[in-house]
């Protein structure tokens, strides 16, 4: 035999295995017919059983291992073996009757509904009528019939519906996680959009305006030095390009496809002393803050400035909402080797309540510092929040030029 042709009858075979025994249902086939062998072999002399209990015995086995591929008529057959086995095999009813509720149990489980009506009444019918032909009492007749038929179809019910129940508990897990997903966009959508007006705010009138007034400068300027009249056509070259790309940033940032951008240039701001307000703030609202702010920071430009104040602002807030107004906070903002480092802690709430008042912690969406990632993303810096030994601790690292941008957080639990 071929190569080839030994890897054909070698998928078949497996396919047809797979079949035969489910992961489902695979290992029951198996135990049963274990059970039914065993039964048959030790549990009863074999030289006491009559050709009509091998005949059932073995029959039921094999309709055992049969259930795989026709659940329905498998029933309708251990059905039949059920009768044969009241009026012809006594001796083998044991077996017989754990197949036929194994095989009603697995109908009942695969196809709810008419198959397992016609399966269940078959099996209370082949019950009905041997015991009519052994003259048994009616009233124990449909007692077993019962017992055979409803203690397989109720536990098959049960198992559906728990699956059902899993079912639903999946989707409902993914419409969650989908709804979180949404309003995690949502928070984002919400931060470009804010600050693309304080990008507008802050530079874009400024920059249209020193465009315009470049452009008057070449014309009513005297054109006497070359000099002068190249410097004003490389001012206002270099304004409209710069004004442009500020309209395109802000488009970009409004537009919800836009997942890079490029870093942001803006003119400088008083930002020690901005940072220090709100630092007092903070302190007023009963937090006890140990501040220690770099002049040097003065030296970012607007954009970056804005970002490193939402940072403080966000930071703080956060530590109010969590670790509750009275907890004691350590703020560190200064330049190192050209880059603006944050490095915020506060000390965990004691136990019963916020710092020890009573008061419960408030649970947070995390849109925060989904905001505050976002932010420190647009001008290419890196942030990290999360639990310390005894506190919780935000770091951020913004270039105060560049490009590029990595993010990284651990959740507030």
């Amino acid at each position: 035999m071929k190569r080839a042709d030994r890897r054909t009858v070698s998928r078949v075979v497996r396919e047809w295995m797979g079949r035969l025994f489910g992961r489902r249902f695979g290992p029951m086939r198996l135990a049963l017919v274990a059970f039914g062998l065993g039964y048959l072999l030790l549990l009863r002399r074999p030289a006491e059983l009559g050709a009509m209990d091998w005949f059932v015995g073995l029959g039921v086995l094999v309709l055992a291992s049969l259930a795989g591929f026709r659940p329905l008529p498998v029933v309708l057959g251990q059905a039949g073996m059920l009768a044969l086995a009241e009026l012809y095999a006594p001796a083998v009813m044991v077996e017989v009757k754990v197949g036929a509720s194994a095989a009603l149990f697995e109908l009942a489980a695969r196809r709810w509904g008419r198959p397992t009506v016609v399966a269940g009444t078959a099996l209370m019918a082949a019950q009905l009528v041997s015991a009519a032909a052994t003259v048994e009492g009616i009233g124990s007749a449909l007692y077993r019939a019962a017992v055979i038929v409803s203690v397989p179809v109720l536990l098959a019910g049960y198992i559906r519906s728990a699956e059902a129940a899993a079912r639903t508990a999946q989707e409902r897990a993914r419409e969650a996680e989908h709804s979180r997903d949404l309003a995690e966009w949502g928070a984002r959508m919400g931060e470009r959009a804010a600050i693309a007006r304080e990008l507008h705010d802050m530079v874009a009138h400024h920059l249209a305006s020193t465009v315009l007034r470049v452009g008057v400068a070449r014309h009513v300027l005297p054109r006497t030095d070359q000099r002068l009249a190249e410097v004003l056509d490389d001012v206002h070259a270099s304004a409209t390009t710069a004004l442009t790309d500020l309209r395109r940033l802000l488009t970009a940032l409004r537009d919800p496809a836009a997942d890079h951008l490029a870093p942001l240039l803006a003119e400088t701001t008083d930002l020690p002393a901005t940072v220090q307000g709100v630092v007092e703030q903070s302190r007023q609202a009963g937090l006890t803050i140990e501040a220690e702010i770099g002049l040097q920071i003065a030296e970012l430009d607007a954009i970056r400035s804005l970002t490193v104040l939402r940072l403080v602002q966000e930071g703080l807030a956060n530590v109010t909402k969590h670790a509750g107004p009275y907890a004691k906070v350590r703020l560190r903002v200064a330049m190192e080797e050209g880059t603006l480092q944050l490095d915020l802690e506060n000390d965990l709430p004691r136990p019963g309540g916020l710092n020890g008042l009573g008061m419960p912690e408030q649970d947070g969406t995390g849109y925060g510092l989904l905001g505050m990632r976002e932010r420190v993303a647009l001008v290419g810096g890196t942030i990290d929040a999360g639990k310390i030994p005894g506190g919780w601790r935000l770091t951020a690292s913004l270039p105060a030029s560049g490009s590029g941008a990595a993010t990284t957080d651990r959740r507030r639990p």
